[in-house]
C-alpha cells in the first residue's frame, strides 16, 4: 500500500515515512526529496556563473539561465515526447496541489507512484528523459533514511523539465557528477540526453516531477518575490499535460487520479482583496520564512485558505504552526474563500479532521481510484479571520471550539499578508 498523500486518517503514519532532510520529520515526499538549496549565494556554480538576482528576473531567459545555473541555451518551448515511467510501472499520477504536514501551500510537482508504492524496491523502476535536452543540474540528499536525487533537464533555456526523488542516477550520468560531500550537494552537469533515455531509477517512494516555462508566469500568485526569495521556479511551473504528444497523454491519462480540469492540478489561487489563497506571517519574509539563514521551519508562518487537490470542490484551510505543527483542516458550514472580504467583519470557519474518501466510501488508503472526495470529520477547531485590508487578514485559530463558542479575537491574534513586504534572500539554504 501507498503511504504518500495517500488518505488523510493515516497522517502520523504518512508523516513518518516521507521524512524531511531539513525539515522536522514530516511533510511531502517532495520536501524530504527536495533539498533543492535554492538560496541564491548556493546556486552551482560551473562554466557559467549566475547572478543572485536573476532569482527574481522577469526576463524569461534570464530566468532560465539563474534555474540552469547558467548552463542552458536557445530559448521557446519543446514538446515532451516520451513518458518518465515505462507505462505499466506507473500505477497512479497525482497532481499538484497537495497540501500535507510543512507542504502547508499547494505542492508545486506531481508524484508518479509505481504499482509496488512505498513497498516496491529502491531503484525499482527505469526513469527516462521526457525529450531532448541537456541535463544542467544533479543535486543529492540524503537524510540518513532515503537517498534522493534531483535532476534538471533543460531543453532550452526558457523551459526546464525537473524530476526528484530518484533513488540513484544512471550510470552514464553519474559518471558525468562531480561526487560532492556531505548529505546535500548539487553540481552542475553538461550532458546532452535523448528523448526516452534513462537517466535513473526510482523505487520505495514516489518521483515527482514539474515542468518550467519561464515565458509564462502563474497569475494567483500576487507578490512574485515572496515565492521567488526561495522557489524561484515555482511562479513559472506550468501543467506538464500542455506539452506532452497526444501519444503520450493517451497513455499517461488513463494514470491520473484527478478527473476535474485542470488534471495536472493548481498551485496558484491568490485574488487581490479575496481571502482564497496563500498567506504569510507578517515580518517572516513571505514564502522564505522568518530565518535567512536556513529555516528548517520557514513554513511555519505559511497559511493557505485553497482547495483539495483531487476535490477542488471541497475547501481546505492548511497552516504552519497549530499547537506547533503544520496542520490541514477540512472546511465545515457555508464558507467561500473567495466571497471574504475587507468588508465581511468578523468570518468563523468551522475545521474538522480532513478524510479522503473513495466511490465506495471507504477512506482512501491507496489503491487506485478516481473521483475520490474530501469529507469533513469530527470537529477539531474554529478558526477566526477578518481581513483588514486587500492584502492584510487577522487569523486566530482556537483548538477544540465549536464557531458558536467564538465571538471575537484575542491576545493570540496574528497578522498575515501576501509577502508583499518580501524581499529577495541572498543567504538563505532553501529547501524545496
Amino acid at each position: 500500500m501507498k503511504q504518500n498523500q495517500k488518505g488523510f486518517s493515516h497522517l502520523l503514519l504518512l508523516v513518518m515515512l516521507l521524512a524531511v532532510i531539513a525539515i522536522v520529520g514530516y511533510t511531502g515526499y517532495r520536501v524530504f526529496s527536495g533539498n533543492k538549496n535554492n538560496s541564491t549565494s548556493n546556486m552551482p556554480t560551473g562554466a557559467h556563473q549566475v547572478n543572485p538576482e536573476d532569482a527574481n528576473s522577469t526576463d524569461p531567459v534570464t530566468k532560465g539561465r539563474f534555474l540552469t545555473g547558467g548552463n542552458c541555451s536557445g530559448s521557446g518551448s519543446r514538446t515532451l515526447t516520451h513518458t518518465l515511467m515505462d507505462i505499466n510501472n506507473i500505477d497512479d499520477i497525482q497532481p499538484m496541489g497537495l497540501m500535507i504536514g510543512g507542504h502547508v501551500t499547494p505542492v508545486d510537482h506531481e508524484y508518479y507512484w509505481g504499482p509496488g508504492g512505498s513497498n516496491s524496491p529502491v531503484d525499482a523502476y527505469p526513469v527516462y528523459a521526457d525529450a531532448d535536452g541537456t541535463i544542467s543540474q544533479v543535486q543529492y540528499a540524503n537524510d540518513g533514511q532515503k537517498i534522493a536525487w534531483w535532476v534538471t533537464i533543460a531543453h532550452s533555456c526558457t523551459f526546464i523539465s525537473n524530476y526528484n526523488l530518484l533513488t540513484s542516477l544512471a550510470p552514464t550520468l553519474k559518471a558525468k557528477v562531480t561526487t560532492g560531500t556531505g548529505d546535500h550537494w548539487e553540481a552542475v552537469v553538461n550532458m546532452p540526453v535523448k528523448s526516452g533515455q534513462l537517466i535513473g531509477y526510482v523505487g520505495h517512494q514516489s518521483l515527482d516531477f514539474q515542468v518550467w516555462d519561464t515565458t509564462k508566469t502563474l497569475k494567483g500568485f500576487l507578490n512574485p518575490i515572496a515565492y521567488n526569495n526561495r522557489e524561484p521556479w515555482k511562479i513559472n511551473t506550468v501543467a506538464p499535460l500542455d506539452y506532452f504528444t497526444s501519444a503520450v497523454k493517451s497513455q499517461i491519462l488513463p494514470k491520473y487520479l484527478r478527473t476535474v480540469a485542470p488534471l495536472d492540478g493548481r498551485i496558484d489561487y491568490d485574488v487581490y482583496g479575496e481571502a482564497v489563497g496563500n498567506w504569510f506571517l507578517e515580518g517572516t519574509n513571505g514564502y522564505a520564512g522568518g530565518n535567512e539563514q536556513g529555516n528548517s521551519n520557514y513554513y511555519g508562518g505559511h497559511l493557505s485558505l485553497t482547495y483539495n487537490y483531487l476535490d477542488p470542490s471541497a475547501e481546505e484551510f492548511s497552516i504552519g504552526n497549530y499547537q506547533g505543527q503544520p496542520t490541514q483542516f477540512a472546511v465545515t458550514g457555508d464558507v467561500d474563500w473567495t466571497k471574504i472580504t475587507s468588508s465581511s467583519g468578523l468570518v468563523k470557519v468551522g475545521l474538522a479532521q480532513p478524510n479522503l474518501v473513495t466511490t465506495s466510501g471507504q477512506i482512501w488508503s491507496g489503491q487506485f481510484s478516481q473521483n475520490i472526495k474530501l469529507e469533513a470529520g469530527p470537529n477539531e477547531a474554529t478558526a477566526l479571520l477578518q481581513m483588514t485590508g486587500a492584502e492584510t487578514m487577522k487569523v486566530e485559530v482556537f483548538p477544540g471550539k465549536v464557531p458558536a463558542q467564538i465571538n471575537n479575537f484575542d491576545s493570540s491574534v496574528q497578522t498575515y499578508n501576501r509577502g508583499q513586504d518580501a524581499h529577495l534572500t541572498t543567504s538563505n539554504t532553501a529547501t524545496h
